[in-house]
């Protein structure tokens, strides 16, 4: 059981090191279901569909949040290592999963300003595999987003956990064509373990660190911590000792998905900091740039977090680090190594 301070939830006794977050409504652990993921394919494939009308919609494009509202008002936030490919004519969504190499291929007529008419189709054949659904787009910059209301066929359920209607926000991978095998799924992660949504982030371990192999979804007092945000990964130094509830010293880094499906701006980043501050009374305040938002914690347990969030390019990347021994400025060096590898790994 995790005991409460404030607003937050904060890990029991027998696993200091967690950091506190604010717990927010999540309903299951956000795996990706196979009717879901049908349907967030079924999407992603479609936002292609005004590529003959738009030339900005050509290329390929890496899915980054997919945002299902469902009939009780409460939401989803979901991901695949996935990305979109079209050349004007036809989509092909590709994705990576635990099963392998999925794809989805869809025909598209556009049906008026921003909105698109997507057939997904048979990959053999060619026909088509049911009837058309319709979708709104728009491109920001390098962003690509839309939406989509699910038909009341998909809706037939009693515990208004039915989905009823998705957002998504893809990035793109290349401008024009592609470039040789650029637009594909990245495969298996050797960083993380578990089958819960996947960060589009990238990330290359810093000299000296290594995964620890933990579960989000099936560990106890990782998974509040993780909460609905996408699980980058969990790490420990080479020589890590480890207590009887955990490694002495980790670094958590997470994909944060509460701002939703939108590319986060400067502007957006200035309320990302504000909720941020909010949310960590008691807190020290280190930092405080336009990119960039620092805090250390002394938890009640006896650990100490020091976390940063930083925007890169429209994504925040939650880095914390925690230990029952070192120091702040000692977190602070841990930290700072994996937001630096995520500046070079993620700059566009």
């Amino acid at each position: 059981m995790m005991s409460r301070q404030g607003s937050f939830w904060c890990p029991p006794a027998r696993f200091p090191l967690a950091a506190c977050w604010r717990r927010e409504s999540r309903g299951a652990m956000c795996l990706i279901v196979p009717a879901l993921a049908a349907l967030v394919l079924l999407s992603s494939a479609g936002a292609a569909v005004a590529a003959s009308e738009d030339i900005a919609l050509r290329g390929c494009w890496r899915s980054q949040q997919v945002r299902v509202t469902l009939a009780d008002g409460t939401h989803r936030e979901q991901n695949g290592d996935c990305v979109i490919e079209y050349d004007g004519s036809r989509a092909r969504s590709t994705c990576h999963g635990s099963n392998g190499k999925t794809e989805t291929l869809s025909s598209y007529v556009p049906s008026g300003p921003g909105q698109l008419r997507v057939t997904t189709l048979d990959p053999v054949t060619g026909q088509p595999k049911g009837p058309a659904s319709e979708l709104n787009y728009r491109i920001e910059d390098e962003w690509l987003l839309f939406e989509r209301q699910l038909p009341a066929s998909a809706q037939a359920s009693p515990t208004g956990k039915q989905p009823v209607s998705l957002k998504s926000v893809s990035i793109r991978v290349s401008s024009g064509t592609t470039k040789g095998t650029e637009c594909r799924p990245r495969g298996e992660n050797p960083l993380r373990v578990g089958r819960m949504p996947t960060s589009s982030l990238l990330l290359t371990l810093p000299t000296g660190w290594k995964p620890w192999n933990v579960d989000p979804a099936t560990d106890k007092n990782l998974g509040p911590a993780v909460n609905s945000n996408f699980f980058v990964g969990a790490f420990v130094p080479q020589s890590a000792n480890f207590g009887s509830s955990g490694p002495v010293q980790f670094v958590l880094v997470l994909d944060d998905t509460r701002y939703g499906p939108i590319p986060v701006r400067p502007a957006q980043f200035a309320d990302v900091k504000k909720r941020f501050i909010g949310e960590m009374p008691g807190s020290r305040l280190s930092c405080d740039d336009q990119d960039r938002v620092c805090a250390s914690l002394r938890t009640p347990n006896g650990a100490t977090t020091y976390t940063e969030l930083v925007n890169l390019n429209g994504r925040v990347a939650m880095v914390t680090a925690a230990s029952q021994n070192d120091s702040i400025d000692t977190l602070r060096r841990y930290a700072a190594r994996f937001v630096e590898r995520l500046r070079l790994d993620n700059q566009r």
